[in-house]
């Protein structure tokens, strides 16, 4: 069977928290972790991939462990080299443009060119750069897909314009080696900001 994007039954994800022993993000560059705890949302098939919902767009590492009492051969790897693969460098949507407007203090965008799959990006971090240059960073709630349309947990900051607006969902993604049973994961993901 073909390979296919899957969705999370349930997520959880703590804030970046910073690490710690840097003292100066010019003698090295701060990194910050965050947790992720995610149940997958149905059976899985060979090589299908799962956004990891974080706040982070330049990866270090990611630690991945099972929970639950599914085997570990679920994972990318094998039983022995258990890991997550991830491509993007922790952006699982690179910036692509907004072709519908929206008002400054709306609940709701229209992601242009988005997922056919429904909830995809649901605990995802979207950001979206205006055509004034300036960036806003909100978790999206929900992702209805027969309409793009992602609910968003804060209003958006400014207007988006049909022209010069940007967006980009930061995560990342895991994919799986073999089918398998609907296991719990955990992710330590390590990285930076922009």
């Amino acid at each position: 069977m073909a390979a296919a994007l899957g969705t999370w039954s349930a997520v959880t994800a703590t804030a970046p928290k910073r690490v710690e022993g840097h003292t100066s993000n010019v003698e090295h560059p701060i990194n910050y972790v965050q947790y992720i705890t995610g149940i997958v949302g149905e059976t899985t098939e060979a090589g299908d991939t799962y956004i990891i919902p974080h706040k982070l767009t330049d990866l270090e590492h990611i630690n991945l462990s099972c929970l639950s009492s599914t085997a570990p051969s679920f994972l990318y790897g094998t039983s022995t080299t258990i890991g997550a693969y991830h491509s993007g460098n922790g952006v699982a949507v690179a910036w692509t443009a907004l072709t519908t407007a929206a008002t400054a203090g709306a609940s709701t965008l229209v992601l242009t060119g988005a997922s056919a799959l429904a909830d995809v990006y649901n605990n995802c971090w979207l950001d979206i750069r205006y055509s004034s240059g300036d960036v806003q960073t909100v978790k999206i709630t929900d992702y209805a897909v027969t309409t793009k349309i992602a609910t968003l947990a804060e209003p958006l900051a400014e207007a988006v314009a049909t022209s010069g607006s940007v967006y980009r969902v930061r995560g990342t993604v895991l994919t799986t080696a073999s089918a398998s049973v609907t296991p719990t994961l955990g992710f330590e993901v390590i990285g930076r900001f922009d």
